[in-house]
């Protein structure tokens, strides 16, 4: 009788304990792991570059998810700038000239088919609506505000670092227009557009690596600079402006 009595009494001390410790929170049972911290993100990006892209048609040919269009793009882009850089053509003179022969063709298959009986060419009507050229010139007037800020700040010397900033990205591009000419330069941004962003998707996490370090290493040596020379250009250029 004690025999059966002793595994009784044991087993219900064994499921009181273990009840009592399902009733315990999970955060008491495990111990709290460490957060894991914020994975870095070139330019601190929130979004997929799919997405900032539009995620739409254009999106998907930057990213090489329609390779047909995408080469087309990049073929046709290549054809026209060999066009130019072999034949000496200008632009106005390949624009002029493509424009005079779309006319004249349209001009000859319109009235040839009032005499023939036929149906005149498919032109449909084009018609710029209010509200695309509202939305258009919004956007335009708010971009122009912002580079006429930023031109007065430069002007009146308010902010010496955007000055240094606005004057090195100036004296890059003119080094850069000094190398190619104009129709060059479009072209290498073609291929730029439909190349580095591809590249960058598909090694997205090396290239965030490494560009953390590098943005590191800018970062600190711009406060040593900033500390050294910025900063007491602008404190002098205030102490100025209040003694005046």
């Amino acid at each position: 009788m004690s025999e059966n009595s002793e595994p009784s009494f044991v087993e219900n001390i064994v499921n009181s304990v273990t009840e009592k410790i399902q009733e315990l929170p999970a955060s008491s049972q495990a111990t709290e792991e460490p957060p894991v911290p914020a994975r870095y993100r070139l330019f601190n990006r929130q979004r997929s570059l799919h997405e900032i892209f539009g995620g739409g048609k254009s999106a998907d040919v930057l990213l090489w998810r329609r390779k047909y269009l995408t080469g087309g793009l990049l073929f046709g882009a290549t054809l026209v700038w060999v066009l130019f850089e072999k034949s000496g053509y200008t632009l106005l003179t390949v624009v002029a000239n493509v424009l005079l022969i779309l006319v004249v063709v349209l001009f000859v298959w319109s009235n040839a088919a009032v005499f023939l009986h036929r149906s005149p060419p498919p032109i449909p009507e084009l018609e710029l609506s209010e509200d695309m050229v509202t939305s258009f010139a919004s956007v335009l007037r708010e971009e122009i505000n912002k580079a006429l800020a930023v031109a007065h700040d430069i002007a009146l010397g308010k902010d010496f670092r955007l000055f240094v900033k606005v004057a090195a990205v100036l004296w890059g591009l003119s080094i850069v227009g000094g190398w190619f000419h104009f129709l060059t330069l479009i072209y290498l941004c073609i291929v730029i557009a439909h190349t580095l962003p591809v590249i960058y998707d598909k090694y997205e996490d090396n290239i965030d690596n490494y560009a953390k370090v590098a943005v590191e290493h800018a970062n600190k040596h711009y406060r040593k600079l900033d500390a050294a020379f910025f900063s007491r250009f602008s404190r002098a250029s205030v102490k100025e402006k209040k003694a005046q």
